[in-house]
C-alpha cells in the first residue's frame, strides 16, 4: 500500500446495515464515533477523538438505546472505501457526520464544534483529524424529509449548508446524491430533485450522482432493491451506490477515464405541437419494463408529467439515432405549448399505487448511472 492517505466525508440520512468486510477493510480508517440518528451529544462517544479500523456496522437501534457507534461509517461509506482501496491501492479515511432521518434543518451549522447537532460533531472529528484542510469531496445525500419543500427554499438551505463547508473546511469536490422516489410522500420530491439539480449546475466544484437506474437485485425475487418499508435499501443498493461514487472518484482524482457523474439535461424542446426532444450532456438509454408484483410497468406511462401531472398519452419514445443524446417523446390527444412544465420522475410510486418507483429510468449508455430528474419549462 502507499503511504499517501484520501480523506473522505460523509453527510448523509440513510439506512446503517452490517456487511461482510474483506481482508482490505484494515486499509479503511476513520475517527471518533457516528451518531446513527439526530440525538443530542451522547457522552463519551461525541467527544471521542481516536482513531479506528473503519465498520460498515451500525448500532443496533430497535431497543431503543444505541443510538452511537465508535468507528462506524455505515455500509454506504464502507462500500465507498473498499472501492477505492481496490482499485487505486492506498489507505482511505472515511468520516460519517450522518444522522438519519432529519430535514436539510437538522444538519445547518449552528455554532463551531456543537456536539449537539451532525454539523458540529463532524466539524469537531474532522478538526482532531488534522485533515480538514485535506478533504477529496464531501458526499451529500439527504432529501426525503423535505418533501413538498419549494425548489428555492430547499436550494437556499443546500447553499447555506455548502457555504458554511467552504468556510470550515478545503474540500476539492462535493458529491450531491440526487432524492430518488422512495418513501410514500404524498406531495413527492420532485421539487427538492429540482433543486439538487439547479444547484449542481451552478458551483463549479460540485458533482451530481443519482439513485435512479440501480440493475435488478439478484437477491430478490422480482429485483425490487428496497427494504420493506419502501423507503431504505437492501445492501445492494448501498453497494450499487458505493461503486458509482467510488467511479466518480476515481475520474476525479485518480485518473480514471470515464466520468460516471449522472447525465445532465440541456433542455427540454417543442418540435411539434405533440412532440418534445430531451437532450442530455451524455448518450442515453432506456432500461426494459420493470415487473412489480406482477404487473409490468413502462416508462413512458410512468415517468414523466406535465404541468404537475403524470401523463400517460406518451404513444412513441425514442432516443434518436443520430445524436443518442435526444429522446424523443410523441403524445397523443395532447396538445403541448412552450412554457409547459416537463417533469422527469414526478411521484414516489406508480400511478393508482403505494408501490414504490424503482424504473425503469432513463440511464447513461455506458456507465448504467441514472440520469437526472428535472422539471423544465418547454422551450
Amino acid at each position: 500500500m502507499s503511504g499517501q492517505s484520501n480523506a473522505w466525508a460523509i453527510d448523509y440520512d440513510n439506512a446503517y446495515n452490517d456487511i461482510d468486510l474483506p481482508v482490505d477493510a484494515q486499509w479503511v480508517r476513520t475517527i471518533g464515533a457516528m451518531h446513527v440518528y439526530n440525538k443530542s451529544a451522547i457522552f463519551p462517544e461525541a467527544a471521542n477523538t481516536d482513531w479506528y479500523i473503519a465498520s460498515g456496522k451500525a448500532p443496533d437501534i430497535r431497543d431503543g438505546s444505541q443510538f452511537v457507534g465508535n468507528g462506524v461509517v455505515g455500509v454506504l461509506g464502507m462500500n465507498i472505501a473498499l472501492n477505492l482501496v481496490a482499485s487505486e491501492g492506498l489507505p482511505i479515511a472515511i468520516i460519517n457526520g450522518a444522522g438519519g432521518g432529519g430535514a436539510i434543518s437538522f444538519y445547518q451549522k449552528t455554532k463551531d464544534y456543537d456536539l449537539d447537532v451532525p454539523y458540529g460533531r463532524l466539524q469537531y472529528r474532522l478538526e482532531a483529524s488534522g485533515l480538514k484542510n485535506h478533504i477529496k469531496a464531501f458526499i451529500w445525500n439527504q432529501g426525503e424529509n423535505n418533501a413538498g419543500d419549494s425548489v428555492i427554499g430547499y436550494k437556499t438551505a443546500l447553499n447555506q449548508l455548502y457555504n458554511n463547508f467552504k468556510n470550515d473546511y478545503r474540500f476539492e469536490k462535493f458529491y450531491i446524491i440526487q432524492t430518488p422516489p422512495g418513501c410514500n410522500s404524498k406531495t413527492g420530491h420532485q421539487t427538492v430533485r429540482e433543486a439538487q439539480r439547479q444547484f449542481s449546475r451552478e458551483q463549479q466544484d460540485v458533482k451530481i450522482l443519482t439513485r435512479h437506474g440501480f440493475p435488478k437485485n439478484t437477491k430478490t425475487t422480482e429485483g425490487n432493491y428496497f427494504l420493506s418499508d419502501g423507503c431504505h435499501y437492501h445492501s445492494h443498493g448501498y453497494e450499487v451506490l458505493g461503486n458509482w461514487i467510488a467511479k466518480l472518484a476515481q475520474f476525479d482524482f485518480y485518473g480514471s477515464s470515464i466520468d460516471y457523474q449522472a447525465p445532465q439535461l440541456v433542455g427540454v424542446t417543442l418540435k411539434a405541437s405533440n412532440v418534445l426532444s430531451i437532450e442530455f450532456d451524455k448518450a442515453i438509454a432506456i432500461q426494459p419494463d420493470v415487473i412489480v408484483d406482477g404487473v409490468s410497468y413502462t416508462l413512458k406511462d410512468n415517468a414523466f408529467a406535465i404541468d404537475n401531472r403524470r401523463v400517460t398519452t406518451i404513444s412513441h419514445l425514442n432516443i434518436d439515432s443520430k445524436n443518442p443524446k435526444k429522446l424523443h417523446l410523441k403524445f397523443k390527444n395532447q396538445k403541448l405549448s412552450k412554457g409547459n412544465i416537463f417533469t422527469y420522475i414526478l411521484e414516489d410510486t406508480y400511478l393508482k399505487t403505494s408501490l414504490p418507483f424503482i424504473g425503469p429510468w432513463l440511464i447513461d449508455a455506458y456507465t448504467g448511472v441514472g440520469a437526472v430528474g428535472f422539471s423544465k419549462a418547454v422551450e
